[in-house]
């Protein structure tokens, strides 16, 4: 079955590739008879045995008549199918352990035009995830149904997140019986969306080093050197692009003109985070129990101090080997932390 699944798979991703937007047409559509529609040719082809062996041209009549609902039944089915517009919204920050939220649109560019009907049935193939450490691990995913003729965007879909790293989402089954059962619809949408699951936070003491190093110096001298957000230092002229944090508003108030305030940062204040275990290249690339869960515990600590020190809006950097985060502050320094936390140990030397 794995071989099939492999098969499967590289067919599926010639045959509809990922995007960030699927319109549903005959190239992506699957179509079958249901449970539903085997029994009703069953009953046709029952009725034409009976017709034929007792010469009954009504109940030859009525099987002709079903067949042509049958053929009919099987366009109309396409037809709604194909009037499904479908792309991912904006997925939110994730940690291991959380639900993430997956937000997708559905008909959000129809402008109300036609729009398909009936029970939309949506849930995630079950897949394996790739995680950071190469290891692969089950999910399991719930299922969503939506009336078309009745819901609101976005459709939500959630899944759980055990491994930090980076996260492709498994492809997206939609299906839709619609109109009569006999048929059924169905698609397997791949999203061009890679997430970024970050460690779990483990609350603890911050713990920022300076280091010995002469480059980790002159960082942390250069850091030293600019304004921060601990004491207050003195005003100056407002220059355009300033945060609006900054502004003196009573000195505005009392007509002296726009100034903003200057904080200087204290400089022990300003240094590094660290591993707090020397980890070889061996012990990455071949970890045992008691090694990974260090080195997760490790990870969820730094991460919990990132976020705490970027809630601060505190200077610091990030020293994990070979990589290193010259010491900075906002969400861009804070997001640029995070993702070195969870591609960890990627590019470690």
């Amino acid at each position: 079955m794995t071989i099939l699944n492999g098969y499967w798979n590289k067919w599926l991703n010639k045959r509809i590739p990922a995007a960030a937007q699927h319109q549903l047409n005959h190239k992506n559509i699957f179509i079958f008879p249901a449970k539903f529609g085997l029994l009703y040719l069953s009953l046709c082809v029952l009725l034409f045995l009976l017709g034929t062996n007792y010469q009954n041209n009504l109940m030859l009549l009525l099987c002709y008549f079903l067949c042509a609902i049958f053929l009919v039944n099987l366009l109309a089915s396409y037809i709604n199918f194909a009037r499904i517009d479908l792309q991912i919204g904006k997925c939110p920050e994730v940690f291991v352990d959380d639900n993430l939220p997956i937000p997708l649109w559905l008909n959000a560019n129809t402008n109300g035009g036609f729009t398909a009907h009936g029970v939309l049935h949506f849930k995630f193939q079950a897949t394996k995830q790739n995680p950071t450490n190469g290891t692969k691990t089950r999910h399991s995913h719930t299922n969503t149904q939506i009336d078309a003729d009745a819901f609101s965007n976005p459709i939500n879909l959630s899944q759980k997140c055990l491994q930090r790293g980076k996260l492709t989402l498994p492809r997206v089954t939609v299906a839709s019986f619609y109109p009569l059962g006999l048929y059924r619809c169905w698609t397997h949408l791949a999203f061009s969306h890679q997430i970024t699951v970050f460690p779990k936070p483990l609350p603890c003491e911050i713990q920022l080093h300076m280091s010995e190093q002469n480059s980790a110096k002159k960082s942390a001298e250069i850091a030293n050197e600019q304004s921060g957000h601990d004491d207050f230092s003195h005003l100056k002229t407002y220059q355009v692009g300033e945060p609006l944090n900054h502004v003196a508003w009573k000195q505005l108030a009392k007509g002296r003109g726009m100034v903003s305030k200057q904080f200087s940062a204290v400089g022990n204040h300003i240094g590094w985070l660290k591993l707090s275990t020397d980890y070889t290249l061996h012990n990455l690339s071949h970890p045992n129990h008691e090694s990974a869960t260090a080195l997760e515990t490790d990870l969820s600590k730094l991460c919990y101090q990132v976020i705490e020190l970027s809630r601060k809006q505190q200077t610091f950097g990030l020293d994990l080997g070979s990589q290193c985060i010259a010491p900075n502050s906002g969400n861009g320094h804070r997001r640029a932390c995070l993702e070195a936390l969870a591609n960890f140990p990627n590019g470690y030397n």
